[in-house]
């Protein structure tokens, strides 16, 4: 195979960003197989949230909600969710698979959302930021937040196969990464994931009371589900696009099945995944703070 390595500069930036889950047949992908969001880490932005909340909550927005992998997850805690994602068929997919009658989606804009100023009490964004131009995206986050309103983004990192036995534990991570970052390294948007690789210790939220950890994950799936979820990312994608008649999945599920030594068929053979959690959290000033708030953000975007 002979891939061309893809670079994407800046001002073809924002035309990729609106064009990476576009595909009706990716959004049926990424529903499908995308992770639904951790439960401890919605637990821990909504007690955060509830620190400054006496009253109960009437709405939260998701931003680039996708299919809606972590909008439904906000459903028991507020009145109303909104799920926003700038892909027509990432929003269709959402609703013709959403279970929750209180959460609505429609298509918008990260750095234009859709929802009046000061009427939010949590905006969340779950591994989309990385995709946007921050300052903007913060700037319009301030304006529809109320006072002592939250933004929570977070992102899984890269991804290691568990295991009881630690050699075993390296061979299957291997495999899986030889997959991810060496059959697809071409095909990743390099600038982009690099943030996201990082744990986004690049990104800051000027606001006062600003809050940053790295939480554990872990999921088991199946082998078909497996690399049913290396099948959503955009790099396969664009690795599909350009070899559409390559199998990379039949070898990949072989070479697991020799590792764990394992007579099953691929999608009844269970293995554990495993990543980093990056959570950043931070509460918009109340009214008496606002004022200071605002001189610091104006400021910091005027030196900028």
């Amino acid at each position: 195979m002979d891939a061309k390595r893809m670079k994407i500069d800046e001002k073809e930036m924002d035309a990729a960003t609106r064009n990476q889950f576009a595909a009706e047949k990716h959004a049926i992908i990424y529903k499908k197989y995308r992770p639904q969001a951790d439960s401890t880490a919605i637990q821990r932005i909504i007690n955060y949230v509830k620190e400054k909340r006496s009253t109960s909550l009437t709405l939260a927005v998701d931003i680039a909600c996708g299919s809606g992998q972590g909008t439904g997850s906000l459903a028991p805690h507020f009145d109303k969710v909104i799920g926003i994602d700038i892909s027509s068929a990432q929003i269709n997919e959402a609703i013709r698979t959403n279970k929750d009658k209180n959460v609505e989606y429609k298509v918008g804009d990260a750095e234009n959302i859709p929802v009046p100023d000061n009427s939010v009490e949590l905006v969340t964004c779950s591994q989309a930021v990385h995709w946007f131009d921050f300052d903007t995206f913060l700037r319009e986050v301030d304006r529809i937040l109320t006072p002592n309103g939250v933004i929570a983004v977070y992102s899984r990192g890269d991804y290691v196969l568990l295991h009881d036995d630690p050699v075993l534990e390296k061979e299957l991570t291997t495999i899986y990464k030889e997959c991810t970052w060496k059959t697809l390294k071409n095909y990743w948007n390099d600038p982009v994931h690099a943030t996201r690789q990082r744990g986004y210790v690049d990104l800051n939220i000027p606001y006062p009371d600003f809050y940053r950890c790295t939480m554990q994950s872990s999921l088991d799936m199946n082998l078909t589900d497996l690399t049913g979820f290396i099948s959503s990312f955009t790099a396969y994608q664009r690795f599909r696009k350009e070899n559409p008649d390559e199998d990379i999945f039949t070898p990949l599920h072989a070479r697991f099945l020799r590792a764990l030594n394992a007579n099953t068929e691929a999608d009844k053979t269970i293995v554990t995944t495993g990543c980093p959690l990056y959570l950043l959290m931070a509460r918009k000033p109340d009214e008496e703070e606002m004022k200071r708030f605002h001189f610091t953000f104006e400021e910091k975007k005027r030196i900028k």
